[in-house]
């Protein structure tokens, strides 16, 4: 995707090489890449939803979609490589239903992630700590954040493709439009960077709380140089856009292509920090379903941040940027079935919790008048069956279990039992 996408941005200063038979043979390549692992990832999702006793309709639904979805962009990049392979051309106005349908997905399941984390820090603003809650809601106020980027990107893309001829042929070279200052599409690509400066100050903001307790393992100065780097290098784009410095449309020099692909790039590494920041939670977690869904949350941000910079509204012959397109629907999906179920789960594991230490309390109380080793014995078993119930009723509603085992049960009970013991 990085390879597709950084190709598309300096599709004009390469025109005759992406243009030749190997350019040709390499965006090919990566379609075909990008339509196999499709096909595993959207299965590794899918068996993650089938792990739990029963499924959420809403993920089942979101699933469908984004099956239907991904297979009819693959038919559409299939299509644009017989019309080159046979006609030696495209038609853009196959573009037009590639973005449409890519950043529909897109604003769609960050919506509807919004909406589920927004949901999720109400019902638990009086269980949760202070902290927990900010966290939550800081991450939901970027994915808000990306929603509107997302909305901006589909009108951007769609005005800027209107202005491509109708068919492009391998002497064509790929066209960045210039608008003035106050045109409609100059302004929006302005709020643009201002949004994605905002969406990105609020992610890596979310992402220092959830590191928080592991600083001390790579050390605070190491942390933050770290930190520090890649959100300066990252927000350095948007004064320099303003001013002038950064701008795709400029003529084509090769110190105007090195800056294009300089800063392109700190999208993709501040993707690649985010998602190893969730990968090292993951990793802390075995034997959990958490970490499968912190995982699959963590490949989803990298790819977001490496289709977000893609464009394929300046229809490079062949159109490098088109696959990174079609993929972003399907990046949100990872992170909305990752961040979604990660949120419930660890929500379903503090109230099996409560519903553990309120069940001992209770049936030690019944249990007060045989004998300390029977009634430690008697007492982990009754828990043991109500905890399993409970657990059971928490994925019947949510359809997603608890990450909470069998063992790790009995150990808690065993805590808790401890702690009325000391009192």
């Amino acid at each position: 995707m990085m390879v597709d996408s950084e190709i598309g941005f300096v599709a004009d200063f390469v025109a005759e090489m992406i243009s030749s038979p190997a350019g040709i043979a390499l965006f090919i390549c990566i379609a075909v890449i990008f339509a196999i692992l499709q096909y595993f990832i959207l299965g590794y999702a899918k068996r993650l939803s089938n792990e739990s006793t029963t499924k959420a309709l809403h993920l089942c639904l979101t699933h469908t979609a984004v099956i239907i979805v991904q297979y009819v962009l693959v038919a559409i990049i299939a299509f644009v490589i017989v019309q080159m392979l046979v006609l030696s051309q495209y038609n853009t106005i196959i573009l037009y239903p590639a973005v449409f349908i890519s950043d529909g997905l897109l604003i769609v399941t960050l919506a509807l992630l919004s909406r589920a984390l927004l949901s999720w820090y109400r019902s638990r603003a009086e269980q949760r700590t202070k902290e927990s809650n900010t966290l939550v809601l800081i991450l939901s106020l970027s994915m808000v954040a990306y929603v509107m980027l997302g909305i901006i990107t589909l009108v951007s893309d769609i005005a800027l493709l209107q202005e491509q001829l109708s068919v492009v042929t391998s002497s064509d070279v790929a066209y960045f439009p210039t608008f003035e200052p106050e045109d409609f599409v100059s302004q929006l690509n302005t709020v643009f960077y201002a949004g994605s400066s905002i969406a990105y100050v609020l992610n890596w903001v979310g992402i220092v709380m959830l590191l928080r307790p592991y600083i001390q393992r790579l050390g605070q100065i190491k942390f933050w140089a770290i930190m520090g780097v890649v959100m300066v290098y990252y927000l350095a784009s948007f004064p320099l856009f303003v001013l002038g410095y950064f701008n795709p449309a400029a003529e084509r020099d090769v110190n105007v292509m090195n800056g294009t692909l300089i800063f392109s790039v700190g999208a993709v590494l501040s993707g690649i920090l985010f998602g190893a920041a969730r990968l090292s939670i993951a990793r802390t977690l075995k034997g959990s379903a958490l970490r499968n869904y912190m995982a699959i949350a963590a490949c989803g941000t990298v790819l977001l941040y490496v289709t977000l910079q893609a464009q394929v509204s300046q229809a490079a012959y062949p159109p490098f940027g088109l696959v990174s397109t079609a993929c972003a629907g399907l990046s949100t999906y990872l992170i909305y079935v990752g961040l979604y179920s990660s949120a419930v789960t660890v929500s379903q594991d503090l109230a099996l919790r409560q519903s553990i230490s309120k069940s001992v309390t209770a049936q030690s109380k019944l249990l007060d008048s045989i004998g300390t080793a029977q009634m430690k014995t008697e007492l982990q078993r009754r828990v043991l069956t109500v905890a399993k119930k409970a657990s059971d009723d928490m994925a019947a509603k949510t359809g997603v279990e608890a990450s909470m085992t069998e063992d790790e049960i009995k150990d808690y009970i065993g805590r808790v039992i401890k702690e009325l013991e000391s009192k």
